[in-house]
């Protein structure tokens, strides 16, 4: 029998323009990975998904951890199909590593669920929506407090289920949905394992302030700061990218034209060389020696 582990699944926002461009397509994410969950005898741990990429990290053999990650391309593929009548989804590059040493794991699910603050989007991970980020160490009268006026799917109908979540699935009866419209990941994120897994509330604390990203940043003397948040930069790009080059598809652009349109997002926004990188699709150190 396959050996069940820590693995960190990923997909390279490098090679991705956007998957999630607004509100509805991140609901939707949202709902495919309860999902998916559902399908697929794995434990997630924490996700975060992001403009351009996703993170989760999850607990199961290596084919339970392919089979999440497929399924869940599947799905959104054919929301984003349905939602674009027909207009097919970029693949998404996945990647996924076995976790075996301890402070590594705790280092990555710290990694994954601080992609929002590294992103600008918020200051606490706690505070980005399209994670797991607010379900760890939390007081469970302020879970009850927080969720207690939220609708249960057994308050819904079985046609509307499938039409708002589109899917046959049998969802359980208890699990709660947000305001916004998205199955609360607190019904299927197995927090309590990651509470385990770090022990104390003060070492949860001490690994989200101390990302890997952090402390390769502080080796190499460099700080990042990002002016905008992602999907503002990249709106940003695309607007520069027609002016200058008259195409919105920023991966038409060469290479030269794509230097050229990073040193404009510098000089007009002031955001990092990596953070730059991300949004026209190169290097982040070829793009910090030429910008």
């Amino acid at each position: 029998m396959e050996k069940r582990g820590f693995y960190h699944l990923f997909s390279d926002g490098f090679r991705t323009d956007v998957l999630f461009e607004d509100k509805q397509a991140f609901i939707a994410g949202m709902n495919i990975v309860a999902l998916c969950f559902l399908k697929c005898n794995i434990d997630i741990l924490a996700f975060c998904l992001m403009d351009n990429h996703v993170h989760f990290i999850l607990y199961g053999t290596l084919d339970e951890c392919m089979s999440f990650r497929d399924r869940f391309m599947h799905k959104y593929a054919i929301w984003y199909s349905n939602r674009y009548s027909g207009k097919i989804l970029e693949k998404m590059d996945f990647d996924i590593k076995l976790m075996e040493d301890e402070k590594y794991i705790l280092n990555s699910i710290a990694y994954a669920l601080r992609n929002g603050i590294a992103a600008g989007y918020c200051y606490c991970a706690e505070d980005y929506p399209w994670s797991s980020g607010g379900l760890y160490f939390r007081m469970p009268e302020r879970i009850t407090e927080m969720t207690s006026g939220w609708k249960q799917i057994s308050e819904i109908k079985v046609r509307d289920i499938r039409r708002i979540f589109q899917t046959k699935a049998d969802i359980p009866a208890e699990w709660k949905i947000t305001p916004e419209g998205y199955i609360w990941p607190g019904n299927y994120i197995d927090f309590k394992m990651v509470e385990k897994l770090y022990r104390t509330p003060k070492s949860f604390t001490f690994f989200m302030g101390q990302s890997k990203e952090d402390e390769i940043n502080r080796s190499l003397g460099i700080s990042e700061c990002i002016a905008l948040p992602d999907m503002e930069l990249r709106a940003k790009a695309v607007t520069h990218c027609l002016q200058r080059f008259n195409t919105t598809n920023l991966r038409k652009l060469n290479a030269q034209q794509r230097i050229l349109l990073g040193k404009e997002l510098r000089k007009t926004y002031r955001c990092s060389a990596k953070q730059i990188a991300r949004i026209i699709h190169l290097d982040p150190q070829y793009v910090k020696e030429l910008i």
